[in-house]
């Protein structure tokens, strides 16, 4: 060989051994797409941090979040969400599958193009979701109850019960709530004003009796509305039956009789308490039809206790129950996955936020003092844009 083209061989020997190398590393983080692999047999949703279980109380998230979901679900196996480089996919997130399908991610960055790969044991891609580009979610409305107090320049006590006739032993009061340690406590307590009497009530043929009680009931309907969205809350349920907690929404400009799409109540959770037989969160609708008369739909859902992991209840960890509102559909969730849509009656017009634990009359004969112990604990509530 003659002796100048040895300088030459050895460069172009260096030149493949680097390109080998190369390609192995990103072998490493981007699953090859064999034969098998379906492009766009999953989806890749985008949101807002609607997803945020956990024991302590933890400041709302400003990141994006994804939800990717296969068809073809297998619980445990591993699911890999990747950014495109510009050279090439590259894994930037791995999870398991959740037993619904599911995986969370968080974006690392909001402009760059991400896709999903469900993978097999063997770490072969066994199906994708179509590319989506990372986006942001504007914030409408943040309260993280950092401070000493409730925020009144975001939250007012409101002054009146709704419907009155279910409380006619309660009133509202800033003194069944406190605010300490990042938390607002939702609680009740014994009327003092009343507290040399009884109170008889009675609803839908039953009747009872029982102390006059405080109740909280805190609302933005003189501060903050919106239309359309993302409405989430952070929150740690009481244990025991006697009260109720719920994070809701009213019409801003009240009901228009027979037309719901001029306004509903959105009950965006509630919770009655744990029995025996049942420990499940709620949400409803309400609507009043062209003769005032009072129509609901939703209830309680058992199958939203699959979205939590089997050790948590609703009343020992904090969770993200959160509504997205659009003009065709209200999509209800725990932790970023659903558990309930209505798209029937929809409310197309400005709403308000409450928050609030109340006891209705028919709920007295529970309230023990261990339950009045206990109160619902609201870490952050945020509305983002949609």
């Amino acid at each position: 060989m003659p002796l100048s083209l040895r300088p030459l061989l050895v460069a172009l020997a260096c030149v493949a051994a680097l390109l080998q190398s190369s390609a192995s590393a990103t072998d490493a983080t981007a699953p090859s797409l064999r034969t098998q692999a379906r492009v766009g047999t999953g989806v890749l949703d985008l949101r807002p941090a609607i997803a945020q279980p956990g024991q302590r109380p933890a400041r709302s998230s400003s990141r994006t979040q994804a939800l990717a979901t296969f068809a073809d679900t297998r619980t445990g196996q591993q699911v890999v969400l990747q950014r495109d480089s510009g050279s090439g996919w590259q894994t930037v997130a791995r999870g398991r599958q959740h037993r619904t399908g599911s995986t969370i991610f968080t974006l690392p960055d909001t402009t760059s193009l991400y896709r999903a790969v469900a993978l097999t044991r063997s770490g072969a891609a066994r199906a994708v979701t179509a590319p989506v580009r990372g986006r942001t979610f504007g914030t409408l409305f943040r309260d993280e109850f950092s401070g000493r107090r409730v925020d009144h320049t975001k939250w007012t006590d409101q002054p009146t019960l709704a419907p009155a006739y279910m409380r006619m032993c309660s009133r509202l009061s800033w003194r069944a709530r406190s605010v300490a340690d990042g938390v607002l406590r939702m609680g009740v307590a014994h009327d003092p004003a009343r507290a040399d009497r009884t109170c008889t009530w009675t609803l839908n043929g039953r009747s009872g009796s029982g102390p006059y009680m405080l109740n909280t009931q805190l609302y933005t309907g003189e501060t903050f509305d919106f239309t359309y969205g993302y409405a989430a809350v952070r929150m740690k349920m009481h244990l025991d039956k006697g009260m109720h907690a719920s994070f809701w929404m009213q019409p801003a400009n009240w009901y228009t009789p027979g037309d719901p799409s001029k306004g509903t109540e959105i009950d965006i959770v509630e919770f009655f308490g744990r029995t025996k037989k049942d420990s499940h969160i709620a949400a409803f609708l309400h609507w009043y039809d062209s003769a005032n008369a009072h129509h609901k739909i939703g209830g309680k859902f058992p199958g939203a206790n699959r979205l939590k992991r089997r050790t948590e209840t609703w009343s020992n960890a904090f969770h993200v129950f959160s509504a997205e509102w659009t003009s065709d559909a209200i999509v209800f969730r725990v932790d970023g996955r659903e558990f309930h849509r209505e798209t029937e009656i929809v409310s197309r017009a400005p709403e308000y936020l409450l928050l609030s634990m109340l006891t209705s009359d028919y709920e007295l004969e529970k309230l023990t003092p261990a339950v009045m112990r206990q109160s619902a604990k609201v870490d952050w509530v945020r509305v983002w844009s949609h």
